[in-house]
Order: structure tokens, then sequence, then C-alpha cells
């Protein structure tokens, strides 16, 4: 790759992942190593087409409208999304909770499709937010799934973070976690990324059996009853198997009724 193409995505990467999500010309200039005087001609450069956009009170370079039209580009033609959402839009309707669908990114999932009512949680998930791996349902779901040996890399290199009183930090409590969703088939995780958020995640399979995405449902805990979380429960696995057959995935412990074809499948897949 051309160096100068790097540079670009490196002052791209730099500025997105900034905690303020925007930096100054210094700040770029020292944390990349690029001279003020090379930084100044990319940075204008990035500005023209929206890459980057600047604040002139502040004087700080932040992520610019383009690189959200290519982000939506994107996730609009991954197949896991374009096939998934519909799934989360009618569980969001049966439901009327929160209702999301993730895929692994690193030691995170991504927010890729989302539907919700205005609520605590309204303007914390949004598309493309990065949730942990480890202590999201999300995240969890997906990652009791994954082959064993990639499994054990993750809790290698597991930094433990207290996001809440109630996040499991133990890697013995952790692991016992996974091997109950491999058992269920469903993550559970109560208040251990949000305060006063519970979360339920399944997992959404490809044809070599990969977990490929979740979905998940989070509402307040204080609104729980036992009634609405079976349901919920039951919902979510009986959307996230029928979700994965359709990809190709043959989930022989998945109850045999949720793989037998009617004649509208049969059409569907005339028609395909």
């Amino acid at each position: 790759m051309a160096k100068s193409a790097l540079r670009v995505l490196e002052i791209m990467e730099f500025v997105a992942s900034s905690k303020s999500g925007s930096a100054t010309h210094t700040e770029i200039s020292q944390a990349l190593g690029i001279p003020k005087s090379s930084l100044t001609g990319l940075l204008r450069d990035l500005q023209r087409p929206g890459y980057l956009q600047l604040d002139r009170e502040t004087g700080r370079f932040s992520i610019g409208s383009q690189v959200m039209f290519l982000a939506h580009a994107y996730i609009k033609n991954l197949n896991i999304v374009r096939v998934g959402a519909p799934v989360v839009h009618q569980l969001f309707l049966d439901l009327n909770e929160y209702t999301t669908m993730a895929i692994p990114k690193g030691d995170n999932v991504v927010v890729v499709c989302s539907e919700t009512l205005p609520s605590p949680l309204a303007h914390s998930l949004n598309i493309g937010e990065h949730l942990p791996m480890l202590t999201s349902a999300l995240g969890r779901a997906i990652l009791a799934f994954v082959d064993e040996g990639e499994r054990e890399t993750y809790l290698k290199h597991y930094k433990p973070v207290a996001h809440t009183e109630f996040t499991k930090t133990d890697i013995g409590d952790i692991r016992r976690e996974l091997a109950a969703i491999r058992e269920s088939g469903l993550a559970y995780v109560r208040e251990e990324f949000r305060p006063g958020i519970t979360g339920y995640a399944a997992p959404v399979f490809n044809i070599n059996g990969r977990p490929i995405a979740s979905i998940g449902v989070a509402l307040p805990t204080a609104r729980i009853a036992p009634e609405h979380e079976t349901r919920i429960c039951t919902l979510l696995l009986e959307r996230t198997t029928a979700l994965s057959k359709r990809l190709g995935a043959k989930l022989q412990a998945s109850p045999a009724e949720l793989f037998k074809e009617d004649e509208d499948d049969e059409v569907e897949d005339a028609e395909a």
C-alpha cells in the first residue's frame, strides 16, 4: 500500500478511536509521527470529500459524513444484515423491547441492526456501537460457540473490566457461563454491562456451523416478569435457529419441528 494511502487510513482510525471522537492537528501529528507540514495537506484532502470535518471553534477534527455513507453501504451489503434485519424487526414487534443484531469484530461485537422505542437504551446502542465480547449477552452468545482454540485465545488475552458491580471478571466464572450458554443456546447478562439493564441473546450460525452474529433483546431489569422472560427466550431461540437454517446451518440439537419444510418454504426455495 502506498505510504500516503496508509497515512490517510492511520489518520482516520486515530481520529475515530480517540476518546472524544475528535483530535487536533497537533495530537494527530504527535501520535502518528507525521510532520505538521505534511499532515496539513493530508487533512485538507480528507476534508474536501467529507471524510473528516473540522470544528473551527475548537480546532478539532472528527469523522465526516462520507465515512458514515461508506459504513452504511458496507453494512447494507452484508448478507447476514440483509436477511437478519427482518428477523430483528419482527422480534421487536412481537416483544415491544429493544432488539438488536451484532457481528464479531476482534474483542468486541458491533451493532449492525437495531429496533427500539424511547428507552434508556435508545441512544446507547446505535448502529456501529462496539460492545465487549466477554461482558455483553450479544458477545457471549457468539464466543460460547466459536472453536475451542479461538475461544481460549480470547480468554487468554482477557483483561477484566468491571463495567458495573455485577460484572463477572473471574475467568473461572466466565468459563462456566460460556459452558452454560452452550448447553442452553442462550446468553443471559444481568446488569454486567449497563446498570439496571438485563440482556438476552442467541447466536446465528452459517453453513459451516460458525457463529457469525447474534440477536439480542434488552430491557430494564425492574420490568422483568417470568412469563415475559420465557417468551423472550423462546422467541429468540426459535427465530435465530430459523435464521441459521436459512443460512444453511445444520443444527442437529435444535427441535426437529423447526426444520420441517412447509409449502411456503418450498415455494421460496424454488423462487430463490
